[in-house]
């Protein structure tokens, strides 16, 4: 009967804290999904901030790390409004497409084949002209100094910025 007892609890705890994840995930900001490169070359032209762009997939948990652990807490923070764009491009979604910097419409994967992306997640800080102004981030090798090496990148990339000397 103890046995039971524990296994019922157990899962009741594990139900809850997998909740309790799902609360928080829930008051964070979501990613906007990037639809149209063009356009935020236009925004981030004017405003002079740099694109960060998350590649990911939707049933990559790295990338729900990301997002709930990183870009989440970053973008509820308001510490880089005006500072930084911030997009999502889901890799995975079927028949998903996107414009790119050109005005060209492309599926979302071939988006991430021109930028020879072949693991997700992965973070590009991107220039309005698309190209990259800091060393793109993939995967997550160190969780604990993550934030650290991501607002680094983000530091690099407005200091690359075009017209900032």
């Amino acid at each position: 009967m103890k046995g039971i007892l524990f296994i019922v609890l157990l899962f009741s705890s594990l139900h809850a804290f997998s909740g309790d994840q799902d609360s928080s995930e829930q008051n964070l900001p979501e990613l906007v999904e990037a639809r149209d490169f063009s356009n935020d070359a236009v925004l981030a032209r004017r405003e002079g901030m740099p694109i960060l762009l998350l590649v990911s997939q939707e049933r990559c948990p790295f990338c729900r790390q990301i997002k709930r652990e990183i870009l989440g807490p970053m973008i509820a923070s308001g510490e880089y409004l005006g500072r930084l764009l911030i997009r999502e491009i889901l890799i995975d979604s079927p028949g998903s497409s996107v414009r790119d910097f050109k005005g060209n419409t492309q599926t979302s994967r071939a988006f991430a084949i021109g930028y020879k992306i072949q693991l997700t997640p992965t973070l590009l800080f991107l220039d309005p002209d698309g190209n990259e102004l800091a060393e793109r981030i993939v995967g997550i090798q160190t969780p604990e100094l993550f934030y650290y090496y991501v607002d680094r990148a983000v530091q690099d990339a407005i200091a690359a910025f075009p017209g900032r000397s």
